[in-house]
């Protein structure tokens, strides 16, 4: 749902690609692997973002293939992705940055607020579905990764006795229970932003860096220490006109190119 593809009309003629789809473990086709190779060497313009592709090892290769095998002359944007080191360990001290110029970008927009480059939040603002906001049904909701509930410890540091679904839910259904809670407790960036979009509070378990550098802050703190930060969610009813003012003001820079 990160894809600027999804929500322009100007894109929706493109051929849309994973950036990893050069690695067998990624497509097993050889002619596939071949067929994607070609496109990003052919291309005049490409486009990578959204989501959390930055700052993560498991990304990086893709990102080098790109930018050493881009055709000459091309154009390189990064549109809405952002930071997201991982590492086993205390949440409050992973790296909190972004170190990109070596790709070559020649245009950078990132979600990642005041980080030395311009901030493009996620372009799923742009999803229609953000334009009717019901009245709450509950008081808290959680929203969380499936592989959070899938692993015991992990899940039994969750709030009990809560309504909860999981990211793997179809994302109209996940916009309707973000906006069925007035506090949305979640792990998931995406969590954040779309309960932020929907004039809901929010407080965030972090799993990486990603949750630290939004335009719109919400508390992260520990799923035991939940019950503390509630009076310092706050709602920020301008967030969808502005993320959606600068994902506007940012394609007409990028559909010149096109």
């Amino acid at each position: 749902m990160c894809a600027p593809s999804l929500w322009f009309e100007e894109l929706a003629h493109v051929e849309r690609l994973d950036i990893l789809g050069f690695k067998q473990s990624e497509l097993t086709s050889m002619e596939a692997r071949s067929s994607w190779k070609g496109a990003v060497s052919n291309a005049d313009v490409l486009i990578i973002g959204g989501g959390g592709l930055l700052e993560i090892d498991f990304f990086r290769s893709g990102f080098d293939y790109i930018s050493q095998n881009r055709k000459i002359g091309s154009k390189l944007v990064l549109w809405g992705a952002g930071h997201n080191n991982w590492q086993i360990g205390d949440w409050r001290k992973l790296k909190q940055s972004v170190s990109i110029d070596h790709f070559g970008f020649d245009m950078i927009g990132i979600r990642d607020f005041n980080q030395g480059h311009r901030w493009v939040p996620c372009a799923s603002c742009m999803a229609p579905e953000f334009d009717t906001k019901p009245e709450p049904a509950h008081d808290i909701v959680i929203y969380a990764h499936a592989a959070t509930l899938k692993n015991p410890k992990l899940a039994s540091s969750l709030p009990s006795g809560l309504p909860i679904l999981d990211n793997q839910a179809p994302f109209k259904e996940v916009i309707d229970f973000l906006a069925s809670g007035d506090l949305v407790l979640t792990d998931s960036f995406h969590g954040m932003y779309w309960a932020t979009l929907l004039g809901r509070r929010a407080i965030a378990f972090p799993s990486s860096s990603k949750f630290y550098t939004s335009r719109h802050p919400m508390p992260l703190c520990d799923p035991s220490d939940w019950k503390a930060f509630t009076s310092m969610a706050q709602r920020y009813p301008d967030a969808l006109a502005e993320c959606r003012e600068e994902n506007l003001k940012f394609s007409k820079k990028v559909f010149q190119w096109i």
